[in-house]
């Protein structure tokens, strides 16, 4: 089998090969100038007056209104002022990102630097431009979606890129940065983050933006976040470990080996999706120093800056893995600047801490714009007077940015209102003075390493077409060794130079790199054809001997072969006798066969048949256990029914012979008193049912009984329900009745003294009795007593059910002095035995009503 031999490549590159500083090979004899664009914010009140027009997409027109501090003295003016580009009120977010902001995420991804920053005063929507809101996403969050979907199949496992503290990084191998993430899962500060983010404004943050072109897919890219503000002119990490509470400690910024300024110790977070970015931004947002002014209820009283880094290196020769050489990283980063608002302290009327806070804000403004008009002096004059960048850390933190290290751009966002014309004005002049500025062009990065471009999918479709070939069982694709490095190509082309630009010796000399390197990967590429072409001869040679090797045995093999085929055809006509026999024998053995199976079939259904009744029968055993033990039950059930029907009404019936006899006697002895303190209503009241107990009073007394004698009146009965315990429900203010008639429930608990629920559900009250008063038809005063039983339910409460009513009239007597009489004579004239009839007749009415159920 053909085989291909993996040549070595040499040990180690030469370390001239490797590029050491991101701006290497930069062409410093290029300036461009600061890209200032301008964005007005539209009018919050439609009743306010503006002082700014737009009269072109680069052109704005000021004018001076009345309210200004110098209009009075004459030294104002309408002013025109021009900017790369301008977003009036009806500019989208997508706008502003597309043509600001899009060159510098393309820049990022090319290796170059970026700082954008936007100026303006407070309210004038500097964050809202930088930030936006979740419907409308700002500039920050669309630079990390394009940037994440542009480098989504590029991008390495993490803690493949290690930050080593000083501004740069390290490469880590596989199995350390398996145990990197392995110890992260412990780590203190994704504990602090997934408590303190907000995950819900992290999912919706997504915009419809599409991926870039121009990404070197022989690199693999990592993601690194820093966020930090600039606070009364101290550095603080808005990222550190820690709660949200926990006071930030100030830091320090420092030069690093390449002279770039870095903020030492600042917490670099490696990111592998825009939704864990935006995460990593809320945990920093919420430590970020915010404060309520006149001009605006959430200022920003900092200098936030939110700086991306991205991380790249070259894949090996075989594509697969990043190349183990920390001088082949390029590391590219871009500042996204929100800077604090600027104005007069008169018009904010801040004190103590804020007005602090403001002058230190507008120290550090100053001191922008000072390095400003030096720098824009230095290059307009041709002198060299030294840049003050110490004086302010804002400043220090962008003093690459200014020197040559990228590109910067500047969005001057405007609220448009006159009183902010002062103001507004000051910017103006700033934004006229920086696009003057110019800065040095960033050179591109030239590619060093040596290897071949195009490895990474050459690798991949190597792959696919090995495992195409193993799935269709080629045996030999497992074997197959290929040097995917070993592509017939020099090397990347030449750049194209100018021998006349001040860098010409330094292209010279990476030319002269490149060119050696080229001649060794000649030297090697024909060492290893020559190398290949011995062998395929080798090859070739064996073939011809093993070819003469068989036809001589081919001959030999044929002449042994016609002796076996005379013996085969004679084997072959015993065979088809053989056969013959062994097929009757089988039709023998498949017709018993099926005999056989006859059989059983007959034999499991006779057993399936007899277990089929065998059930049958339990099942009616069964069945006429339950319904008798149910018949049985029911007729114990109906006897017992019966037999308390009868009890209970063997009960009242003594009852109501008992009451009848109490009566009776109680009508007897009531025959000693005298006739005139005797009503004969009160008998004639008897007879009639009433809804209740009726209650009747003389006209102006009571009736008395003799001396030593017990009044009784069975018309005036007490309830037979007087000796369970009741739980009344009155009012606490009733109407006295003014009668000797009196509702009474002994052993009873009223509603306006219990204290607990349990005094109902957890006690021995059975009884319930509501007690209302008003007036009948007539007038009168009466009460009215709604009996009933308390049942406990199953939830642990008690239900009322309300089964009988009692009322107690009071009536005024109407019957004249002549009708007492009268009745007092007919009831002497009436006989006893007719008395007796009348009230038996009265008290059975009485205690039917009685019984009657609501």
């Amino acid at each position: 089998m053909l085989k291909t031999t993996r040549l070595k490549t040499p040990a180690k590159t030469p370390k001239s090969a490797y590029k050491s500083r991101p701006n290497s090979g930069s062409n410093k004899g290029q300036k461009d100038p600061v890209s200032v664009y301008c964005r007005v914010r539209p009018m919050q009140c439609e009743s306010d007056l503006a002082c700014l027009k737009v009269t072109s997409s680069t052109t704005v027109l000021l004018t001076p209104p009345e309210i200004a501090i110098n209009y009075r003295v004459g030294a104002l003016r309408e002013t025109q002022h021009i900017f790369k580009h301008v977003f009036d009120v009806t500019s989208l977010q997508r706008d502003v990102y597309n043509v600001v902001a899009q060159p510098l995420v393309e820049g990022l991804i090319r290796g170059r630097n970026g700082l954008l920053f936007t100026y303006g005063v407070t309210g004038s929507g500097k964050t809202y431009t930088m930030t936006g809101d979740m419907q409308n996403q700002g500039i920050m969050p669309r630079c990390l979606d394009v940037l994440f979907k542009t480098i989504s199949d590029y991008q390495t496992k993490k803690f493949i890129f290690k930050p080593d503290r000083l501004n740069g990084f390290e490469i880590l191998s596989e199995a350390d940065a398996m145990i990197e993430r392995q110890a992260e899962l412990n780590a203190k500060f994704s504990k602090i983050k997934r408590k303190d983010s907000d995950p819900e404004i992290a999912s919706k943050a997504s915009t419809n933006a599409s991926s870039l072109e121009g990404i070197d897919e022989d690199n693999m890219y990592a993601v690194f976040i820093t966020y930090v503000e600039v606070y009364n002119n101290s550095v603080y990490d808005l990222l550190e470990e820690g709660s949200i509470q926990k006071t930030l400690q100030s830091k320090i910024i420092r030069e690093d080996a390449t002279h770039n300024m870095y903020v030492h110790g600042v917490t670099e977070v490696e990111v592998k999706s825009m939704e864990d970015a935006i995460e990593v931004f809320q945990l920093g947002q919420k430590r970020k120093r915010m404060g309520h002014t006149i001009l605006n209820a959430e200022s920003s009283r900092s200098h936030s800056v939110f700086t991306v880094r991205l991380v790249q290196a070259p894949t090996d020769r075989d594509g697969e893995y990043v190349l183990q050489d920390r001088r082949t990283i390029t590391v590219s980063q871009l500042s996204l600047v929100d800077l604090a608002g600027s104005e007069r302290t008169n018009r904010t009327k801040n004190t103590g801490q804020r007005l602090k806070e403001a002058g230190n804000i507008n120290n550090s403004l100053m001191t922008l714009r000072t390095c400003l008009e030096i720098l824009r002096e230095n290059q307009a004059s041709g002198v060299n007077k030294m840049v003050p960048y110490r004086d302010s850390k804002l400043t220090l933190l962008f003093k690459n940015y200014f020197d040559g290290e990228g590109q910067v751009k500047m969005i001057v966002c405007i609220n448009p209102r006159a009183e902010d014309y002062d103001e507004t004005a000051q910017v103006m002049r700033f934004a006229e003075m920086t696009q003057d500025v110019q800065i040095a062009r960033q050179g591109t990065k030239l590619d060093m390493a040596g290897l071949t471009p195009g490895r990474r999918k050459a690798n991949q479709l190597f792959k696919t077409a090995v495992n195409k070939l193993d799935m269709a069982g080629e045996s030999y694709a497992r074997n197959l060794d290929i040097d995917l490095g070993m592509v017939y190509s020099l090397g990347p082309n030449l750049p194209r130079i100018q021998l006349n630009s001040p860098d010409a010796d330094n292209l010279v000399q990476d030319l002269v790199g490149m060119l050696e390197q080229r001649i060794a990967k000649r030297r090697l590429l024909r060492e290893d054809l020559a190398a290949r072409q011995n062998h395929f001869r080798m090859h070739l040679l064996q073939s011809e001997k093993q070819n003469l090797m068989l036809r001589t045995e081919n001959a030999s093999v044929s002449a042994v072969l016609g002796q076996e085929r005379n013996k085969i055809q004679a084997l072959e006509q015993k065979v088809v006798s053989y056969e013959s026999s062994i097929d009757d024998l089988n039709r023998k053995v498949r017709e018993r066969d099926e005999r056989i199976r006859d059989l059983e079939t007959k034999l499991r259904s006779t057993e399936q048949q007899l277990s089929q009744k065998e059930l049958e029968k339990e099942k009616q055993r069964k069945k006429f256990n339950t319904k008798f033990a149910y018949e049985k039950e029911e007729m114990s059930r109906e006897l017992e029914l019966k037999l308390r029907a009868q009890k209970d009404k063997m009960k009242n019936e003594m009852r109501l012979r008992d009451e009848k006899l109490r009566l009776v006697k109680g009508i007897i002895d009531s025959d000693n008193i005298p006739v005139s303190d005797r009503n004969v209503e009160d008998v004639e009241n008897a007879s009639t049912p009433t809804s209740g107990i009726v209650s009747a009073s003389t006209a102006g007394h009571t009736p008395r009984a003799p001396r030593g004698m017990v009044v009784a009146n069975m018309r005036h009965r007490r309830s037979k329900s007087a000796g369970d315990r009741w739980l009344a429900h009155t009012s606490t203010m009733p109407v006295p009745l003014g009668t000797i008639l009196q509702p009474y429930l002994p052993n009873r608990k009223t509603t306006t003294k219990l204290t607990e629920l349990k005094d109902v559900t957890k006690s021995n009250t059975s009884k319930y009795c509501l007690i209302s008063q008003g007036a009948d038809t007539d007038g009168e005063l009466e009460t009215r007593l709604f009996k009933g039983d308390i049942i406990p339910t199953m939830t642990g409460g008690a239900q009322i059910v309300l089964n009988d009513v009692e009322c107690l009239r009071q009536t005024s007597p109407v019957s004249s002095p002549t009708r007492k009489r009268r009745s007092s004579e007919y009831r002497s004239e009436l006989s006893p035995p007719e008395i007796k009839a009348r009230c038996s007749t009265g008290i059975e009415g009485h205690n039917s009503h009685k019984k009657a159920r609501l």
